[in-house]
């Protein structure tokens, strides 16, 4: 998804236009190992918004779709931001990110006490460009087969590892790819479920949809504030909303769907199919 926008903003020759929404399909499950091709189309260029539409390709097979706009930073009068309880602003009491637990210790520990099956998934976990940290209190053990149900929110402090390049749009499809990940994972906290698990046969993004508030830095810290309203269906739907602390701004939200199946009773120590 981040590439996919980032293809489209190489193809906004107006200067300082960036991407302020996206809509996007995960059509099919697309492989690492093989190159993808982002073909491009100019779908409107008016005065005040551009429009993109974006295809992935690979092997031949259109993956992925995406539909993006651009537009030029303006500033406004009109201007405020309310949460769902009604608070204004970045949540209130989280704790700073360089005093909480960070992915990397938790999956640090798990590799000295999970299973040899497990072990590639936590290897390439830790090879993620995107660094994690937990801004309410360490999570339950991942290894527990049965967890405690949990409020179906989470709050994570995110950013990329390494220093971006500063072209335009980057951080916002910087920005996209961080936010797809973890958002489907809050769904499955008030059903006692860990990932991975099991008990997990299908978990994959369905479509994905971006708007983006204002300006940030995707390589420094924004607060990842997740909310799965809804499980049913064999779907769940899940919001996020990213907040820079520095500032407590709004800076971008999301709104993903995705597939969300039990594993079947007869298919024993069946891993869950992980896809982005």
């Amino acid at each position: 998804m981040g590439q996919a926008l980032h293809a489209a903003q190489l193809t906004v020759h107006r200067d300082s236009w960036l991407p302020i929404s996206l809509h996007s399909y995960f059509l099919k499950r697309g492989s690492p190992n093989s190159d993808i091709i982002y073909q491009c189309r100019e779908t409107s260029n008016l005065r005040s918004f551009d429009s993109r539409s974006v295809d992935a390709i690979q092997n031949g097979q259109i993956i992925f779709k995406m539909q993006a706009q651009f537009a030029r930073p303006e500033e406004s009068q009109l201007r405020h931001v309310e949460r769902a309880d009604g608070v204004t602003g970045m949540p209130r009491g989280v704790v700073a990110p360089d005093e909480c637990l960070g992915m990397d210790d938790l999956l640090g520990d798990l590799m000295a006490r999970a299973p040899a099956a497990l072990l590639p998934l936590i290897e390439e976990l830790r090879a993620s460009p995107i660094e994690v940290r937990y801004a309410v209190g360490a999570p339950h053990d991942p290894l527990d087969p049965d967890p405690p149900s949990m409020p179906s929110r989470q709050l994570l402090w995110v950013r990329i590892r390494e220093p971006i390049t500063k072209a335009p749009g980057l951080d916002a499809a910087c920005a996209a790819y961080i936010s797809d990940q973890p958002l489907l994972l809050t769904a499955l906290r008030p059903h006692r479920i860990s990932f991975p698990s099991p008990k997990l046969g299908a978990l994959a993004t369905l479509d994905h949809s971006m708007w983006f508030h204002g300006p940030f830095d995707a390589d420094d810290w924004l607060l990842y504030d997740m909310h799965a309203p809804f499980a049913g269906s064999g779907r769940a739907l899940c919001f996020g909303h990213l907040y820079r602390p520095d500032t407590g701004q709004l800076v971008a939200s999301c709104a993903q769907q995705g597939v969300l199946r039990l594993a079947k009773p007869t298919l024993k120590n069946k891993a869950a199919l992980f896809a982005m």
